[in-house]
């Protein structure tokens, strides 16, 4: 694999994470001119895009001998906000303490953006021109939607459409089953669809209770969704995965998993494949649309006694890969019932997402997992949220979620993504460094 240069991955990291880009406002600028002027020097052509004041992406390149189209790794600059006095680490130094690099971000997602720009001076360095263009995508606003960063390149810069394919946020965590362990690379994502429900009724004092009080109206419709998991069945990639598990253990294991999912009998079959009750609990969501009530509004603390004439919920969908805008609309009304009306909020609307799990890269990514990690084997697995990759596989550039994580000892107990105490296990990033390298240089030497 050559010589380890986690040092120079840390150090990037380290400086990423120590400027702050919570979105809003972003301000990712900073973090796209430290990279320009870390790759330009080595000789890795850079430019920086500004679409809005602020709103900075980089979008640096590693030519190779154009045989083949480029590869792209791709992760964003901006974080969701964190509150200090929450945190047991200031979330933007980025200090090392107990094995652990603590920062927002570290795991959310500047630490591709490290590994892509370590990976880009380790192949000037060694002066290595594979037959692929490497491009390293480093993007603004992926936290609100990608308006200002991969959303605003995909329509208007053409070089983001030229690669073969590419790595992205998402999967590439290891997941134990029994004594088996596999490696997730995320080839589908769900969809969102966002939703606010109006009950309206006669306000009046609040002395006259009402069974059809705009309020009791909407509570009656939200009760309805039960669980908040709706229309449930396995796409291709989860019944993939699923099965693959099951048939570690035996062939006929997941011939019945295999004929559990057929069937709609989702619950039975994560447990039938080996996951854990807790494990299967995890992932149910994989395999549902899903709506969470996430903010309710209704009346004035200032006329407490006075029933408000209108009471309004705002859900938060996520939807599966071939679930139409239409059909989940309706679906819902259904549910509300005619007391309540649902309508799509602001226009916040995608579709759910699926790239082919049958694609080389992914062979490469399994033949390179099979020998860093013994007995271990990449499965195809979807993203619950929503990633960059909405803007690109409409267009034509598959997009695969692999950023590789080792599974923590019980000892590190640091915050994921989005979390309190966000941090990154420093065995970890080694790994993942190392992994994507030996990936980059497979796929890069690979043609057409």
């Amino acid at each position: 694999m050559g010589q380890p240069t986690y040092p120079r991955v840390i150090e990037i990291l380290q400086a990423l994470v120590r400027m702050d880009t919570t979105n809003p406002p972003g301000n990712e600028i900073a973090c796209a001119r430290y990279l320009a002027d870390l790759l330009a020097p080595a000789g890795i052509e850079t430019r920086i895009i500004e679409p809005a004041p602020g709103r900075g992406n980089l979008i640096a390149r590693w030519r190779g001998t154009g045989e083949a189209r480029p590869l792209m790794l791709m992760g964003h600059l901006d974080v969701v906000a964190a509150d200090p006095e929450a945190w047991s680490h200031p979330p933007f130094e980025a200090e090392i303490r107990d094995g652990v690099l603590w920062g927002r971000g570290s795991t959310d997602n500047k630490q591709m953006v490290a590994y892509g720009a370590a990976i880009l001076l380790r192949l000037a360095a060694e002066g290595r021109r594979l037959k692929r263009d490497v491009i390293l995508a480093a993007t603004a606003d992926e936290e609100k939607g990608g308006r200002w960063g991969m959303g605003w390149l995909a329509q208007n810069e053409p070089e983001i459409l030229e690669p073969a394919c590419a790595l992205n946020e998402g999967a590439g965590s290891a997941m134990r089953v029994g004594e088996r362990t596999f490696f997730t690379i995320q080839t589908a994502e769900k969809g969102v669809c966002r939703t606010v429900w109006t009950a309206q009724a006669a306000s009046g004092h609040a002395s006259q209770p009402r069974y059809d009080l705009a309020t009791y109206r909407l509570a009656r419709a939200l009760a309805r969704l039960g669980d908040g998991h709706l229309e449930g069945r396995a796409i291709e990639t989860m019944r993939r995965a699923l099965v693959t598990i099951a048939e570690s253990h035996s062939a006929p294991r997941g011939h019945k998993v295999d004929g559990l999912l057929a069937r709609g009998r989702i619950e039975e079959a994560l447990i039938e494949a080996g996951l854990s009750p807790e494990g299967a609990a995890r992932n149910r969501a994989l395999f549902y649309n899903t709506v969470s009530p996430t903010v309710l509004a209704a009346g004035d603390l200032d006329r407490i006694n006075v029933i408000p004439a209108t009471a309004q919920a705002y859900l938060d969908g996520r939807i599966l890969p071939g679930q139409t805008l239409q059909g989940f609309l309706a679906h819902l009304q259904e549910l509300a019932g005619d007391e309540v009306t649902v309508e799509l909020h602001q226009g916040q609307y995608s579709p759910g997402l699926e790239s082919s799990p049958d694609a080389p890269i992914v062979d490469v990514i399994g033949a390179v997992i099979a020998e860093e990690v013994a007995g271990a084997q990449v499965v195809p697995w979807q993203c619950a949220g929503s990633t960059d990759a909405k803007h690109l596989i409409p267009r034509g550039v598959p997009v695969y979620g692999f950023i590789p994580a080792l599974p923590q000892p019980e000892a590190v107990r640091t915050g994921g993504a989005h979390a309190v105490d966000e941090g990154l296990w420093l065995e970890s990033l080694a790994f993942g460094y190392e992994t994507l390298w030996e990936i980059t240089c497979r796929y890069g030497e690979m043609g057409e």
